[in-house]
């Protein structure tokens, strides 16, 4: 791991694109931490009101308006730019794909059009590890694009418009995929749905499939890869970086851990009849080349990035149910 960052981000102007999200967010944050001259875009506020005392240049912008998207960069001219902004991965169909398409690859274009317009120097693209599909485990450099869903589709060509960039006009650009990545203030997922189920009383949960594995990767190991990728991306433009949590667990096994920690007897139930066709079989990262080419490997155990996790989402479950009494009771 890349030791004091700080003294390499301090005064460097990093525009976050997708910053209310979760991963954006958490980057935000962690850049401010950092004394970077932060801008965050997105098309709302949303969770960037929660960080106190600002300290960051908020820009409202559609990233699928090509001259908006030049305009707000040009008010900033960033150095960096960490690109997040995307659909979300979802059950495949028509509206789905056309969003994917819309808000993974056009946005991605016009992100990297108003960089070099700017005079931007790196670019550092958020991946997916979903652009592999099916392909043999771990995930390397050297494993080829096999996306089998839209989302992946779309997050496949926002990269080669990244190399594309890179080639003609000679624009620093990094890929960094991580695996699946989760923690406090996620979006919904396999361990929220989990942890919704204990809370709200149910007697079983019922898992579309089961034996399909994932490799949870904790939001801080995440968000510190991003910040040595913003630090050592001019030695490594045109690389593809894997970061994983390192640690192959099946969806059946990572429920069962959920479960575990919360001390929660519900049984478990494997409908494999409700997998998607798009469903990934295998997720896995072992980080020898983050390791190399970042100095980077996860420090949070699963175990640990779970309680963390499951600890946040009670406390805010208890929140909303007692700001809901209180509005009732007004």
């Amino acid at each position: 791991m890349i030791q004091n960052i700080s003294d390499h981000l301090a005064g460097k102007r990093v525009l976050v694109t997708g910053a209310s999200g979760f991963l954006g967010f958490a980057v935000v944050r962690r850049l401010l931490s950092q004394q970077a001259i932060v801008t965050a875009l997105s098309r709302s506020l949303g969770r960037l009101s929660e960080i106190p005392g600002g300290g960051f240049e908020f820009a409202q912008c559609d990233l699928s308006n090509a001259r908006e998207s030049v305009r707000t960069m040009a008010a900033f001219e960033p150095e960096i730019l960490i690109h997040f902004a995307a659909h979300p991965d979802a059950r495949e169909s028509f509206s789905h794909a056309e969003k994917c398409i819309q808000a993974n690859t056009l946005t991605t274009l016009n992100a990297l059009e108003a960089f070099r317009l700017s005079s931007g120097k790196l670019f550092i693209y958020g991946d997916s590890c979903k652009v592999y599909g099916n392909c043999d485990m771990p995930y390397c450099e050297a494993l080829p694009a096999q996306p089998i869903s839209a989302y992946a589709i779309a997050k496949s060509a926002g990269w080669q418009l990244c190399e594309l960039y890179s080639r003609i006009h000679e624009l620093q650009t990094v890929s960094i995929r991580p695996t699946m990545i989760y923690g406090p203030r996620q979006s919904f997922n396999l361990i929220s749905f989990v942890v919704d189920s204990v809370l709200d009383g149910k007697s079983e949960i019922v898992l579309d499939g089961g034996s399909q594995t994932r490799d949870p990767l904790y939001v801080d190991d995440a968000v510190a890869a991003f910040l040595s990728a913003a630090v050592l991306g001019p030695d490594l433009s045109g690389r593809v970086v894997n970061i994983g949590g390192g640690n192959e667990r099946s969806v059946i096994e990572i429920t069962e851990l959920v479960l575990e920690v919360m001390d929660a007897d519900l049984k478990v139930v494997e409908a494999p009849g409700r997998t998607r066709p798009t469903e990934m079989k295998r997720s896995y990262c072992d980080n020898k080349e983050s390791l190399r080419m970042l100095g980077w490997e996860p420090r949070v155990s699963l175990r640990e990035g779970l309680t963390r996790t499951i600890q946040y989402l009670v406390e805010s479950r208890s929140r909303t149910l007692h700001l809901s009494s209180q509005a009732a009771g007004a």
